[in-house]
């Protein structure tokens, strides 16, 4: 008899207060609505009373039947049996702890139910500090009783032995189990906190001391085909995830763990890594190539022979189902679309299967643990340490060589396979560290210009060249077979992933967006839909008086240029995005998008791309299948041409013309192109030079003929320079726009609209660019032309209007600047109303000059109708709407403190949107910054404001340049918030370098570079100097002030501004302090107005 069993285990006693409990929490639980977390008190409860039965069931054998004789034990086996029963004794004596209150607790809160009617906080178990704290240590102790079972069954079943000598099926089985187990409640005791008592640690104690007594039988099978390398380096977080699933004791069926990820990845070295480390818990491990439908039934025919039955797949299958030892099959390269895991895996619910594949949709073959394991490339440490362990550099590693490893991992995106050629070709002597990445493009080329002339000429090459350039293209390998199968493909979404493929490898590498070829597709629709409306109708060509009629030549232009229009051949497109049936803009989306998901699936599915983002349909691509796909061996030049122009139409007619795409979220959209338009023109450039090299190797007798910029071109220009502009990369789009505005004056003179539109876009961009006076000859120009061409109240003579009013304003031609304002509100109002959002610009801007003339509250009032009307036309966070909520902020700051508040309110709320919609770095942004800095300075938070102003002031310089106007303006502004801070050394020196009349000759329209912001900095210099007691250079300055404003405003009107009676007010001040000595011995503490 075992006599520990014959003791009191305790298990009668707890088992009578678990069913008391049982019957008082299924009352609590008898309601309409249970809550939770009283269903999962009582599920925890029965789990308890499961073992705890099964426990007392044994040792109530054990009492009752003490004739029959259980297989004799040895003292040492005793002494372990003794151990675990005294520890479950204390066990079930801590759960009744924690039991036996439980029929009055609930009690309690029942009544307390039946008493207030609905359930109370009170009377609620969630959150109850008791319900957490008995919950926890009974499914902790439940957990620890469980273990103890396992081990007092498998010391009942130590001395069984197969034929073969080992332990029986039944005791190894529990062997695994209780050392699984055992490893779970471990690091649970750890964090158990003050559950994990000492009688819980002592039974832990007592388990693993049986588990000591009795080992498992040793691995018999072991069929994997190849050994990990020796350099096995890192994965130690995904090594844990795949041990963790396979030592999970919950799960009763199959366990399958799923391992995918790119090629190249390490998915099967990490399988076989895991075979090995866990050699001693298999009683056999096996492996199946799952690359084809016949290499899988090949793997299974070797694994029947093992098992001595028949050489076929279906019989090994057989085998393994019905062995009850546990045993690990390795399913490897499952990619295939021909190989079905469910005709492959073994029935029936025993063994442990890791399959690796690159086809993510497998993921839901899993079924332990966290099922599945995408497989990244490689952390950087990690892939650094696996580069030079495989070309055996000897340690400790210098650090130029580290230095070096560290370049080439970045280079090949961390991809195992990729480093591990890369290590190979340097310890072979290849080239050194810091050549590696010159060599491997040298080999690239190499191959695949002698594969194109191998192609081309038939030419036979050595049998061992051709063998060493497999070897460098090795990494390529795989992916060049799903390559060829997909465009072997007869089937329509196989040659859609083809054309994706091709497309997106001209594009930037992450955050490839499903909405980018929408727009592609159904951009065009849109756009002739505007052409259609465009045309005025009846009602506004009524309301333009003296309207300009179009002349004979002008009439027969147009026409051409339609005709042109729809004569001349298409741009290449992916035939996904193609419009055969000519569907309208809601069918064709539709269609697009079910074609695009598609091809997109069959992608992923073979990881030539990853889904980054499936809510918003965002894709990425691994760095070297990116570059593969462009420079693939069969892959020539024209081929690539014609690639990258694909990709270059794509993304430019994903981009529509203004004003539409006027929308926050196309606006967004854009900016987020800006990378893959920076990709395609880089391969554009690449491809060019290749194909001048190759025209000059072929010396043709007759030059040919190349269209540098053409009306495609021209087309896509346009659409790039609108990104780059509104990403603040203004010298870009400058370049664009020129050479756009030259194309259309030849193509279709100066007067035509579409020439008109891109030379007022180009104004804006030299503005941008603080070249003011070029820009607004531009604007003179095509308000000259506009007006003769189309009459001075056409539409776009009133926007031409508008701007040139703008420019003027800003080059201090305030009095014209007004009459032009004026003029184009009363065209606009008239034309299209006042709650037009053309109108409203025009407000705003002219409350701008309204501020320029100080007359506070006629801009204030200004701004507050465009910004209503802006709000209720376009939206809160519209760029527009923001931009007018900052001019009103701006202009209400100089209404006195009480003001302040709410122009805090403001700016921060504009800051917010455009550091969400711009970036933290854009020109806009950083003007919010300095705005919500002056702000701050006047409500007397001059340390924060002068903290953010100086931040933002170094990023637009380093953006922008030092002498843009934007950055001159920020620094005036600083500068006076330094001296708030009294601070007056440094803000002097800052308004000196400002000061500079070179720096605003661009800005300005004449050659005497005075301009309204330089004048502002020399004001508030003056106060400057006059904190600091300089009485004599701050009247030197007010003097120059002077004779600037004779020449600023045209025509003397400089002198007539409310400013000049500001500064000679000043001068008669500085003056009398000057003659009165003790005065003039003192700085002067009040400072000059703000304007």
């Amino acid at each position: 008899m075992y006599e520990p069993l014959a003791n009191d285990l305790g298990t009668a006693n707890l088992l009578k207060f678990l069913r008391s409990a049982w019957d008082c929490i299924e009352k609590l639980n008898d309601v309409p609505n249970p809550e939770p977390e009283g269903i999962s008190l009582l599920e925890q409860i029965k789990d308890l009373v499961a073992v705890t039965d099964s426990i007392d069931a044994l040792a109530t054998k054990e009492r009752r039947h003490s004739l029959v004789r259980l297989n004799a034990l040895s003292a040492a086996d005793l002494a372990h049996l003794q151990s675990v029963c005294d520890s479950t004794f204390k066990v079930t004596q801590g759960c009744i702890a924690f039991v036996e209150p439980l029929r009055s607790t609930v009690g309690d809160v029942i009544r307390g139910r039946e008493r207030f009617g609905n359930r109370t906080t009170e009377t609620q178990l969630a959150g109850q500090e008791w319900y957490e704290d008995t919950y926890s240590a009974l499914k902790l102790r439940t957990e620890v009783l469980q273990m103890l079972l396992s081990s007092i069954t498998l010391l009942q079943h130590k001395n069984n032995t197969g034929t073969d000598g080992n332990l029986s099926t039944e005791a190894n089985d529990s062997a695994s189990t209780l050392q699984y187990q055992a490893a779970l409640i471990e690091p649970k005791l750890r964090n158990a906190g003050r559950h994990g008592t000492e009688e819980l640690w002592s039974a832990l104690a007592a388990a693993k001391g049986v588990t000591l007594q009795v080992v498992p039988s040793l691995n018999k099978h072991f069929v994997v085909g190849r050994s990990v390398k020796s350099f096995y380096t890192g994965r130690e977080k995904q090594m844990a995830k795949v041990t963790a699933a396979f030592a999970d004791t919950t799960y009763g069926g199959q366990k399958r763990f799923i391992i995918y990820g790119l090629g190249g990845s390490g998915k099967t070295e990490l399988a076989l890594k895991y075979a090995e480390d866990h050699l001693q818990n298999y009683w056999g491990v096996f492996f199946v190539d799952a690359s084809s439908r016949k290499n899988a039934s090949g793997s299974y025919s070797e694994i029947a022979m093992i098992g001595g039955v028949e050489p076929n797949e279906k019989a090994a299958k057989n085998w393994l189902a019905t062995r009850a030892l546990p045993w690990l099959l390795i399913v490897d390269n499952a990619d295939d679309d021909e190989v079905v895991l469910d005709e492959i895996l073994p029935a029936g619910t025993r063994g442990c299967i890791l399959i690796t594949s690159r086809n993510p949709a497998h993921m839901s073959y899993g079924t332990v643990g966290e099922r599945y394991l995408e497989l990244l490339p490689m952390e950087t440490e990690e892939a650094n340490d696996l580069i030079l362990k495989a070309a055996e550099e000897p340690s400790p590693w210098a650090k130029t060589v580290k230095e070096s490893a560290s370049v080439i991992c970045h280079a090949l995106g961390y991809l195992p396979l990729a480093l591990v050629h890369a290590g190979k070709a340097i310890f072979l002597g290849l080239c050194p560290w810091n050549g590696y990445l010159s060599y491997y493009e040298r080999q690239t080329h190499r191959i695949r210009r002698e594969r194109r002339l191998q192609r081309d000429r038939s030419l036979s090459r050595n049998r061992r060249r051709v063998q060493e350039d497999d070897d460098s293209m090795n990494v390529f390998s795989s992916y060049e077979i799903l390559y060829q199968t997909l465009e072997s493909s007869e089937e329509q979404k196989f040659r859609d992933a083809t054309e994706l493929l091709q497309l997106f490898s001209y594009f930037h590498h992450q955050n490839i967006r499903v909405d980018i070829l929408v727009n592609a597709a159904v951009n065009p629709l849109k756009e002739e839909k505007a052409r259609e409306e465009e045309t005025m109708s009846d009602e506004i060509q009524r309301k333009i008086p003296h309207s300009v009629r179009q002349s004979w030549s002008a009439w027969l232009k147009e026409l051409l240029i339609r005709m042109a229009r729809h004569l001349d051949s298409p741009p290449p497109l992916p035939a996904a995005l193609k419009n055969p049936d000519c569907l309208n803009v809601a069918s064709l989306e539709d269609e697009v998008n079910d074609r695009l998901r598609l091809a997109l699936v069959v992608l992923v599915q073979r990881s030539l791309i990853m889904s980054q983002d499936r809510v918003d349909g965002r894709y990425c691509m691994h760095p070297l299948v990116h570059k593969w796909v462009r420079e693939r061996a069969g892959m020539t030049t024209s081929q690539q041409a014609l690639w990258c122009q694909v990709s270059t139409t794509v993304l430019a007619r994903s981009i529509l013309f203004p004003p539409l795409g006027d929308t926050e979220d196309e606006r967004s959209m854009r900016r987020e192109l800006l990378p893959h338009i920076i990709s395609v023109r880089s391969c554009q450039n690449i491809i060019r030079e290749r194909l001048a090299e190759n025209r000059n190797a072929r010396r043709a007798m007759w030059p040919a003929v190349y269209v540098e910029f053409g009306r495609h071109q021209a087309l896509e220009s346009a659409r790039f320079s609108r990104v780059y502009s509104e990403c603040g990369l203004f010298q870009e789009a400058l370049h664009l726009q020129s050479k756009v505005r030259k194309f259309a004056i030849q193509a279709l003179g100066e007067g035509h609209p579409l020439a008109i539109r891109i030379t007022l876009f180009l104004a804006g961009t030299l503005y941008e660019l603080s070249r003011a006076s070029e820009a607004t000859k531009l604007q003179r120009r095509m308000y000259d032309v506009c007006t003769e061409s189309l009459g001075q109240y056409h539409p776009l003579t009133l926007m031409v209007t508008d701007m040139l009013a703008s420019s003027l304003c800003f080059l201090g031609q305030w009095s014209a600047s007004i009459s032009l304002h004026q003029k184009a509100i009363e065209g606009l109002t008239k034309v299209y109303g006042e709650h037009h959002v053309d109108t409203l610009k025009a407000i705003r801007n002219l409350g701008r000059v309204r501020l320029r003339y100080l007359e506070f509250e006629k801009s204030a009032e200004l701004h507050l109708v465009a910004w209503e009307g802006m709000k209720k036309k376009l939206g809160e966070t519209h760029v527009e709407t923001l931009i007018s909520l900052e001019d009103l902020a701006m202009s209400r700051i100089r209404l006195g403190e009480s003001q302040l508040p709410e122009c805090h309110r403001m700016m921060t709320f504009v800051l917010e949107q455009r550091e969400i919609a711009l970036g933290k770095e854009q020109p806009y942004t950083l003007l919010a910054i300095c705005n919500l800095g002056r702000v701050k300075s006047a409500m007397g938070q001059s340390e924060e404001a002068a903290r953010m102003m100086k931040d933002a002031v170094e990023i637009a310089e380093r953006n922008l340049g030092e002498n843009h106007f934007g950055v001159l303006a920020g620094k005036t502004h600083y500068a006076q918030v330094l001296v708030n801070q009294g601070r007056y050394e440094e803000a002097e020196k800052i308004f000196h370098t400002v000061a500079g009349k070179p720096q605003y000759q661009q800005s300005t329209d004449d050659e005497t570079g005075e301009h309204p912001d330089r004048l502002i900095t020399l004001w508030y210099l003056t106060g400057c100097l006059e904190k600091q007691g300089k009485f004599q250079s701050a009247l030197e300055i007010c003097q120059e002030l002077m004779e600037s404003l004779k020449k600023i405003g045209g025509k003397g009107l400089g002198t007539k501004h409310k400013f000049a009676t500001m500064v000679q007010d000043e001068i008669a001040r500085i003056k009398e302090r000057m003659q009165d000595k003790k005065k003039a011995s003192e700085p002067d503490l009040i400072v000059p107005a703000e304007i």
